[in-house]
């Protein structure tokens, strides 16, 4: 097996047919007379007619570099995605001025012609304007990355009647909001409008029973409530959220299948004798130093009999090679003598980061017995990557979890040709069954393209830490608090 230090690849497969942009920070607030006080404002963009085999490159491509552009701008707020399986794509930013709302559609429309022409066929309907309600709650255990199953509502209404405007945002706070509030599964409410009779109502869940279900909710209280104002009914686009990014009080962290890097180093030759010191040291020194750095999700640390392999978790890549020069340097002045060999080291971007939710504990491996196998998969045809992620996802990933004590699965490919699986359980034997899963797995569905049989460690996992969890705040309270 030889080093591999690679330059990590963005390679995530995930299936999105519709990608929703919204931005969001501070709300706007509406005076007793119904004047506007302070300016939020919205921008969003409607897409149709995009193929279906084309959504996975269009997000993958918006992933990759259109989020950290618009992330970036003056003013940026918040950033949704969200994927109806219709064939459409709407985009939607929010930010502190007008001016900033409407670059951002300059941004959006310059990208496309650039990268997405051919997959985005047709030109979007736009709808700008302010924003009236920004109301966000995190739900209770939700941790950077972790949630990936949010669902969104959007609703854009025509022919609004906005003559006593102040009147109808009254009646959508005090008497909608609650009822959206009340829902199981509540994140987030957005209300705005443009100049041109348009308001667009936007609800998101963690499922999607409860986001349709916003639907038949609107719908009952407009027909009780806001017949006068809003006379047409919507048009209607729901479907899985890919992408949320919130600015300011999350620092921009993409809640919904955020990029994570992953940074794996192998040593062997290693005393089984010299294993608990070397434990000790690493769990009293060096722990202490990767959860503080810059970009920490995640750190492992497995033992089997005269191997050791540990796990680092960051969200960049920069951050996770970083880890291994902390290590580096960590190994030279504490461990060398207990750690005869250099590591073999293999990076990338996970596509495959599942997790369950075993409890908050941010010190895993006292809360819970741990063990994992660590798979490598030498001369894999990353040109088939993308297919072998889907396939893992769809075939493997429920076979693991069957297995029970499931705790997590990680994937990623070093951009050579090197594939590395991670499986971890809260019981040995589920650990070491996960390894005939996998040889089962890539026997019957990736021979053409995995050629080698896997190497790798197995064993109990003695360091486990990840970041601790986000609990959130309500956008709305923070912003007229400040």
């Amino acid at each position: 097996m030889q080093n591999i230090v690679s330059k990590c690849k963005r390679s995530f497969a995930i299936a999105v047919l519709l990608t929703l942009a919204l931005s969001l920070a501070f709300p706007l607030s509406v005076g007793a007379d119904g004047a506007r006080e302070a300016g939020v404002f919205a921008s969003i963009r409607l897409y149709d007619g995009i193929e279906a085999t084309d959504s996975a490159e269009a997000e993958r491509i918006t992933r990759q570099y259109f989020l950290p552009l618009i992330s970036g701008s003056d003013g940026f707020i918040a950033y949704y995605v969200v994927d109806p399986q219709d064939g459409t794509l709407a985009a939607i930013n929010i930010f502190e001025s007008r001016e900033q709302a409407v670059a951002s559609n300059e941004l959006a429309r310059d990208f496309v012609v650039e990268n997405l022409a051919p997959l985005l066929p047709n030109p979007p309907r736009i709808v700008e304007g302010s924003v009236d309600l920004a109301f966000v709650e995190m739900l209770d255990g939700m941790a950077h990355g972790d949630v990936n199953e949010l669902h969104a509502s959007l609703r854009v209404y025509d022919g609004f009647a906005a003559a006593e405007h102040g009147q109808f945002v009254s009646i959508i706070e005090d008497g909608f909001l609650p009822i959206m509030r009340g829902t199981d599964g509540f994140f987030g409410y957005y209300l705005m409008h443009d100049d041109a009779g348009a308001l667009v109502a936007f609800s998101i869940f963690d499922s999607e029973a409860s986001a349709l279900a916003s639907n038949e909710k609107a719908r009952d209280f407009v027909a009780e409530n806001l017949a006068a104002y809003l006379p047409q009914d919507p048009t209607v686009v729901a479907g899985r959220v890919a992408f949320a990014v919130l600015a300011d009080h999350l620092d921009g962290v993409n809640l919904i299948n955020e990029a994570v890097f992953a940074s794996v180093r192998v040593y062997d030759g290693v005393d089984p004798s010299n294993m608990d010191e070397i434990v000790s040291l690493t769990d009293e020194g060096f722990l202490p130093i990767i959860r503080e750095s810059d970009g920490f999700v995640g750190y492992y640390f497995l033992t089997a009999e005269d191997m050791l392999a540990t796990i680092s978790l960051f969200d960049s890549a920069d951050q996770a090679s970083a880890s291994n020069v902390a290590a580096r340097e960590f190994i030279t002045e504490n461990l060398a003598p207990l750690l005869p060999n250099p590591p073999l080291i293999y990076e990338g971007l996970l596509s495959i980061n599942q997790v369950a939710a075993l409890g908050a504990s941010s010190d895993l491996a006292e809360a819970f017995e741990l063990y994992a196998s660590v798979r490598f998969y030498e001369g894999f045809d990353l040109s088939h990557f993308d297919e072998a992620n889907d396939l893992a996802i769809a075939q493997l990933l429920p076979a693991l979890e069957e297995l029970g004590g499931f705790f997590a699965l990680f994937a990623f490919n070093d951009g050579e040709d090197t594939v590395v699986g991670i499986s971890i359980f809260d019981n040995e034997e589920a650990a070491l069954a996960a390894n005939d899963l996998g040889k089962a797995f890539t026997a019957e569905y990736l021979a053409d393209w995995a050629p080698n049989p896997p190497s790798g460690v197995g064993g109990e996992i003695t360091i486990a830490a990840q970041t601790a969890m986000n609990q959130g705040e309500n956008l709305v309270s923070m912003a007229m608090a400040g």
